[in-house]
């Protein structure tokens, strides 16, 4: 296996593996409908998340505790393995990766895996013109959003909301769950000090 991919799902999809108890096999189906979309279309918004709760819902499943974070899992792996040119990653070393790394059970490493492998071409292509088609990003506010009309409960989980100008003048708004946000922090702050220790590597100073 490339020891890059391994390298990159377990940096970045490791972190969100405490939550895999909770994914059943209805969920992650749901969960890899809503990460095609995302990839084909590259729109993912609340409203979205909340179309596939609902469906979770109306079929009488359960929906996970923590379903954000494992969309975030799932988008992750599906996004990370379409980076590498097709061959890189072979067939049993992806099941191989999802299942003794990450921990997936065998069911849905086989779900997952036969999604990435039996539409590959599509995917790829698609996530290759999403990647070009999006816009980079001018500027960007913050601000916390807690409900008046909350319980004292939910008063301690209040959520961060960004709002990204874009260089084309598309607004685009993100809002996430605390723990989401502290997860998006901690890997911005990663990659900075990677970028750092890659800036101060003495071959680079030559240039």
């Amino acid at each position: 296996m490339s020891s890059n991919f391994r390298y990159h799902i377990l940096k970045s999809v490791k972190p969100y593996t405490i939550y895999i108890p909770q994914l059943t096999k209805s969920a992650l189906r749901v969960l890899i409908q809503v990460s095609v979309h995302y990839i084909e279309t590259k729109k993912s918004s609340p409203d979205v998340l909340a179309l596939a709760i609902n469906k979770l819902k109306n079929a009488g499943h359960e929906v996970p505790k923590n379903f954000c974070e494992l969309f975030t899992m799932i988008l992750l792996i599906m996004q990370i393995y379409l980076r590498y040119p097709k061959g890189v990653v072979k067939d049993h070393e992806l099941r191989q990766c999802l299942i003794d790394d990450l921990g997936l059970p065998d069911a849905s490493a086989e779900d997952l895996g036969k999604v990435l492998l039996n539409h590959r071409t599509t995917l790829s292509k698609n996530f290759a013109d999403t990647k070009m088609e999006r816009a980079k990003m001018l500027d960007m506010q913050w601000r916390i959003n807690i409900s008046l009309t909350s319980t004292m409960s939910q008063l301690d989980k209040p959520t961060i909301v960004l709002h990204f100008k874009l260089i084309n003048g598309e607004y685009r708004t993100l809002e996430l769950p605390l723990s989401m946000f502290q997860r998006l922090r901690f890997n911005v702050a990663m990659l900075l000090s990677e970028l750092q220790s890659l800036q101060n590597r003495p071959v680079l100073k030559q240039f």
